[in-house]
């Protein structure tokens, strides 16, 4: 009926390096921290959004919206969601806010929150391997 396809069989298909392994370990381990979160799993254009706001601090909304090459309207959504208050009004991650620049009604800059800055050293620290800090 169809065309078959030369799709390559398990057998054929090439292991990932070890080298390529553990990048993939220590990514997933670095997002442990988002994934801690909530109850459930974020979407990942969350941690995407968060991550360009701890990358760039300070920025309005629309920048991070080109920056990212999604839409203004779609980049607010996922900042309330990682703000304070997420669809619905529920309660958001509270790892960013929204500043109103000085003297501009109308300008804004959306920084870390204590929390967003506790969760993103914690996202640094897993990517470097370095062991976590023991409480006394």
């Amino acid at each position: 009926m169809g065309a078959e396809r030369d799709l390559p069989s398990i057998e054929q298909a090439e292991p990932i390096p070890p080298r390529d392994r553990r990048a993939v370990q220590t990514l997933l381990s670095a997002l442990t921290p988002l994934t801690e979160l909530r109850d459930r799993p974020i979407p990942l254009p969350f941690a995407v959004v968060f991550l360009s706001v701890v990358l760039n601090e300070g920025q309005p909304v629309g920048w991070y919206a080109k920056e990212l090459n999604m839409t203004r309207f779609a980049t607010f959504k996922y900042i309330r969601s990682i703000g304070h208050r997420a669809e619905n009004n529920a309660a958001g991650l509270g790892l960013v806010t929204i500043k109103i620049k000085r003297a501009y009604r109308v300008k804004t800059a959306v920084v870390l929150t204590d929390k967003g800055r506790a969760v993103a050293a914690e996202v640094f620290r897993r990517l470097r391997g370095t062991p976590q800090k023991q409480r006394s």
